[in-house]
């Protein structure tokens, strides 16, 4: 294999470690918007848990992360998942930064990913808890925005050295965060409007093209020279 083409399994493993880290911070800030029921949380731990142990298999130290999911998921009825929470999300930043070195389009993917991941499983959570206010799952899709924005800033970054496989990715992972943009802009209204189922289908395409942006925006950050 070329030396500038990334394997496919160092890609992955990058892409998972930021979607933990990425959903499990989000997920734990949010357990303190104190109107959201327990069982959202469950929820949320528990996919926490599946995405750090599918990273396990490329960076052993994230199966930790995913142990303490697990742990926090068994604490959400007896509210001490708020401390278990916080050191899961300070151990998964951990984990992220040392099993991608820092890099800085990691960060920017574990936004995109996190802020998606949790807005679509909160609209969705909206059909247990009906009257759940639209404000919650209006800041994620705020921070959705600023993961989107700091996203397309890095892999633009990337694209201007960018040659071979590596342009290819920047470029792709660039398209597919322009559409995630106007994905995004539909869903904002569609909250604003409480038409929260409306906007949970939408998220279900959009979670598809930020996993491909992701995966084509660390490709191309893998490949750069």
């Amino acid at each position: 294999m070329p030396a500038n083409i990334p394997p496919p399994t160092q890609v992955l493993t990058s892409v998972f470690l930021a979607w933990a880290a990425g959903t499990i911070v989000l997920t734990a800030f949010s357990k303190f918007w104190s109107e959201i029921e327990a069982g959202h949380f469950k929820v949320m731990w528990l996919v926490s848990a599946g995405v750090s142990f599918a990273a396990g298999f490329g960076y052993r130290p994230e199966w930790a992360v995913g142990t303490f999911c697990l742990i926090t998921y068994l604490a959400v009825y007896g509210e001490a998942d708020k401390l278990m929470g916080g050191i899961t999300a300070i151990g998964a930043v951990i984990a992220l930064g040392a099993g991608t070195n820092l890099r800085p389009e990691a960060f920017a993917v574990a936004l995109l990913l996190g802020a998606v991941t949790n807005a679509m499983l909160l609209g969705h959570w909206h059909l247990n808890q009906p009257r759940l206010p639209t404000k919650y799952i209006a800041r994620i899709v705020y921070v959705q925005w600023a993961g989107i924005a700091a996203y397309l800033v890095i892999t633009a970054t990337l694209l201007r050295h960018a040659t071979g496989v590596g342009s290819l990715g920047a470029v792709t992972g660039l398209a597919f965060a322009a559409f995630c943009l106007i994905l995004t802009g539909m869903v904002q209204h569609l909250v604003r409007t409480r038409s929260i189922m409306s906007a949970t289908g939408i998220l279900y395409l959009e979670i598809l093209m930020c996993l491909v942006a992701a995966f084509t925006g660390t490709l191309a950050a893998l490949a750069a020279p």
